[in-house]
């Protein structure tokens, strides 16, 4: 993103006022018998009406916890014990089951990872489609704002009649998107929209997605664990680890210049390239355990480049090279900061 595109984007923001979505240091425990689950530890994160936001990170980092947890998803045994949910500049947290169900759809619609499981499998898809037309969008003729979604997902109108295991990995995403559409949201949730598609199939949806977001003026907040499905659509980039937010910022940026280990991992993890010994790039190590609540940062365990002050103290957000829209939380990036202070002054 040049840096005329991200003045743009600023100046639309301001113009936008509140995101439409907003977490703010959310902090998730799912109780168990045994022992508990910290699954969020401090996520935050913000999407503006119209804007493609990506949100990455390994499996278990607490990327669907926060999807869940913005639409009250999220199961009996999970409570929310820090942190703020705002819709619209209106603070949702402790919202109760109906206000909930107020919620979904619109503002803000989600799409989940397995369609098959999110389907009915005795249903045609055409009934499934109706059902969120007349929930959400009482005023519609049904038929005609099916095929008209149909349309827009580019499904052929014959695939109203089929039912879901009569359609491909793909053709069953496309559903699943058309329902959420159908609810007419303001905010489009895209939960792992690749998963188990094959690489032509997940280019097809990525750009679905960005037309969906230019045409009917959608924010997109995508859900991914592979940094290089995000970087072609999004205009920022966050990033989680151990349950936190550890790193946020334009997507160029993000990718061009990350601040934090993990994320330069990531994107070294993306790429095709083969070491000298004929393998591609990892990153070291397990998952952080949110069994337990991180004092220090949730990746010291696997950072190449840790300092003794990681394991017992949590770095704040620092601006990475002087961008304040850009930031990482890691103490790597305190000297960098002081010395730029130092010289500013």
């Amino acid at each position: 993103m040049t840096v005329t595109m991200e003045r743009e984007r600023t100046s639309a923001r301001l113009e936008r006022g509140a995101p439409i979505l907003e977490i703010d240091d959310l902090h998730v425990t799912y109780r168990a018998r045994s022992r508990n689950v910290y699954a969020l530890q401090g996520a935050s994160l913000a999407v503006w009406r119209s804007e493609f936001v990506g949100l990455v990170g390994e499996s278990g980092s607490g990327k669907s916890t926060v999807a869940r947890a913005a639409l009250g998803l999220l199961p009996a045994r999970a409570q929310i014990t820090g942190g703020r949910i705002k819709v619209e500049g209106r603070d949702v947290t402790s919202l109760g089951p109906l206000g909930w169900e107020r919620l979904r759809g619109s503002p803000v619609a989600i799409v989940f990872q397995d369609p098959f499981s999110f389907l009915n499998p005795v249903m045609r898809v055409g009934r499934q489609i109706a059902e969120a037309i007349e929930k959400h969008d009482r005023e519609a003729k049904v038929g005609a704002r099916t095929d008209e979604l149909l349309d827009l997902v580019r499904l052929p109108r014959s695939a109203a009649h089929a039912y879901p295991h009569e359609l491909s990995g793909g053709m069953r995403q496309r559903v699943l998107l058309t329902i959420a559409l159908a609810c007419r949201p303001r905010l489009l949730i895209a939960d792992e929209p690749t998963t188990a598609l094959d690489v032509t199939t997940q280019a097809e949806i990525i750009q679905l997605l960005a037309d969906i977001r230019a045409r009917l003026d959608v924010g997109v907040l995508m859900i991914s664990h592979n940094l290089a499905v995000v970087g072609g659509v999004c205009d920022c980039i966050y990033v989680m680890y151990g349950g936190r937010t550890i790193e946020q910022g334009a997507t160029a940026s993000v990718l061009g210049r990350p601040g934090h280990p993990y994320t330069f991992g990531l994107i070294q993890a993306a790429g095709v390239a083969r070491d000298v010994r004929g393998r591609f790039a990892t990153i070291d190590g397990d998952v952080a355990d949110l069994a337990k609540v991180f004092v220090g940062c949730p990746f010291v365990d696997r950072c190449p480049a840790r300092l003794l002050r990681c394991a017992g103290e949590m770095p704040p957000a620092f601006a990475v090279e002087g961008d304040e829209r850009h930031a990482a939380a890691c103490w790597l990036l305190e000297d960098a900061v002081r010395s730029s202070e130092e010289v500013r002054s």
